[in-house]
């Protein structure tokens, strides 16, 4: 900065988002606006700059507080949001964006004193939530002799003074190592002195995705804040990053004082499309802890083979079927000559070719059978079918539940209307979609029939991928495919979200079908 650096800043700062009403992916019609939220619902400062009792400020600092949720805009207010000194406001300029508000002084501070920051717990997030109670910071700012940045000495009526204060990041939105940051989020940046609009482009300002690839977007700079604002909605659980070079400046041409990167994640609210007309539900992926214990999932019925819990991520979307695939539409396979039953033809559990079960799942065929099946059907149909991997079968069965059941943990009194099992249907499987679907509007995840998955079978597998990942789809190799879901014949424990059993790969019973998932 020059001289008299408050008249580079003399603008009002306002940050100015665009947020999209609802999501720009037109496939994902229930995106709508996602708002950062607390998942519990509190609502809190994450930080300050300056930190309390932080000292040594520059007297041209602005006072920015960071928020878990987003702001009502209401709450932003002079009576709300202030600076004093000896019990006097320090006259300022407010400007708020989701979750950040800076207070930024009209004029310089003054040298070697002791501020505070007030926020009244009055202040609500957008859903209504109080901030509970006041809350004060205090910080004090530099001596004379240490502060070169804002020298408003003159001589002889002529401004000597020379700025060589290098201008550098005091705060940032999404913070580093944050999730569930909403797809239509934008970046915000904010510097300890306002910064030349001819220094920040694509090339000193980057936001990347996870292939490193450059996100396009737009630049909103207002004095010491800069907000980009991408063109399109961010991907959902995706990890990106922002990288600041030492090609911003100031005003007077001093360089960032050092380069600075962070990372975040899109982890936000799960969009669950409605079923399409061959009921195929899309998912945009999400991250959720897979298998089971006592501790995390609450489940006291967990086997060896359930254990460890560990974190997966689902990049997605991907497309799951809301039923069991049925005798109709199984037999449609085969009268196209894609397909073959080689099951029992007297067993009278069978719903293969039998008048009056055409809407029963598919029973005695293979893991063979059901994927000469998906090929068909990504013949006819766009996207590429496929059986659903067990990962994609338990983020899908748990709807975002971490109870035994996606109904609950209350054994009978939930799963009677959710599903069919052996205390209301041993005698066989039933009508697809005559229970309750869970919260994603899945039918039949639990019992009617073990639906198989694409995987190989590992009973170690969880083990060796404690570490979470991203994606599974199981062993490399093996003997046989694991199953999930249990069957009208299985006790409720087999009917867990989490529970895992496996057949051959060649193998038909009258317990067991399939349903699909597809890629886009």
């Amino acid at each position: 900065m020059g001289a008299n650096p408050w008249k580079l800043q003399s603008v009002l700062l306002i940050i100015s988002l665009i947020f999209g009403a609802c999501s720009k992916d037109s496939e994902e019609e229930f995106g709508g606006s996602e708002k950062a939220l607390s998942p519990d619902g509190t609502f809190y400062v994450i930080s300050t700059n300056p930190d309390d009792n932080a000292t040594n400020v520059l007297v041209n600092s602005s006072y920015v507080i960071n928020f878990n949720n987003e702001l009502q805009s209401s709450s932003v207010s002079e009576k709300n949001f202030y600076l004093s000194t000896n019990g006097t406001a320090v006259p300022a300029t407010l400007s708020h964006s989701k979750t950040f508000v800076v207070i930024l002084p009209s004029s310089a501070l003054s040298y070697s004193t002791l501020y505070s920051a007030y926020v009244s717990g009055e202040i609500q997030d957008t859903t209504g939530n109080n901030l509970g109670q006041d809350k004060t910071w205090e910080f004090t700012t530099v001596a004379v002799s240490s502060d070169n940045s804002s020298d408003n000495s003159t001589s002889s009526g002529n401004d000597t003074s020379t700025d060589t204060t290098q201008p550098s990041v005091t705060s940032y939105s999404p913070a580093d190592n944050t999730s569930s940051i909403a797809v239509n989020t934008a970046i915000i940046v904010v510097f300890s002195e306002a910064v030349s609009s001819d220094s920040i482009s694509t090339s000193t300002f980057m936001l990347l995705d996870n292939a490193s690839n450059s996100v396009n977007g737009s630049f909103s700079i207002s004095g010491s804040t800069v907000t980009f604002t991408p063109t399109d909605n961010l991907t959902h659980f995706r990890d990106y990053s922002v990288s600041l070079t030492t090609g911003i400046k100031d005003a007077a041409g001093n360089t960032l004082a050092s380069a600075k990167s962070w990372s975040f994640s899109t982890l936000s609210n799960v969009v669950v499309n409605l079923a399409d007309s061959n009921g195929m539900v899309m998912l945009s992926g999400g991250r959720f802890e897979m298998g089971a214990d006592n501790e995390s999932q609450n489940d006291g019925s967990a086997k060896s083979r359930e254990l460890p819990v560990h974190t997966v991520t689902l990049t997605g979307p991907f497309y799951v079927s809301d039923h069991e695939v049925t005798a109709s539409e199984y037999k449609d396979c085969v009268d196209a000559g894609s397909c073959s039953y080689t099951g029992s033809t007297t067993n009278s559990k069978r719903t293969y070719d039998v008048s009056g079960k055409e809407n029963y799942p598919i029973n005695f065929v293979s893991w063979n059978d059901a994927a000469d099946y998906t090929a068909w059907l990504t013949s006819i149909r766009s996207g590429t079918y496929r059986l659903c991997t067990e990962a994609e079968w338990e983020y899908a069965a748990r709807a975002g539940s971490t109870t035994k059941w996606s109904c609950g943990n209350d054994n009978d009194s939930c799963l009677i209307d959710y599903a069919w099992y052996d205390s209301n249907s041993r005698s066989g499987p039933n009508d697809v979609k005559t229970k309750l679907p869970n919260s994603w509007g899945l039918y039949d995840f639990h019992g009617n029939i073990w639906e198989l998955t694409a995987d190989y079978y590992g009973g170690t597998y969880y083990s060796d991928t404690s570490g979470g990942s991203t994606n599974p789809t199981g062993p490399e190799t093996g003997s046989s495919r694991s199953t999930r879901g249990g069957g009208f014949s299985s006790e409720k424990q087999s009917l867990r979200s989490s529970n895992r059993y496996y057949k051959s790969q060649t193998s038909q019973s009258s317990t067991l079908g399939f349903r699909v998932c597809a890629t886009p």
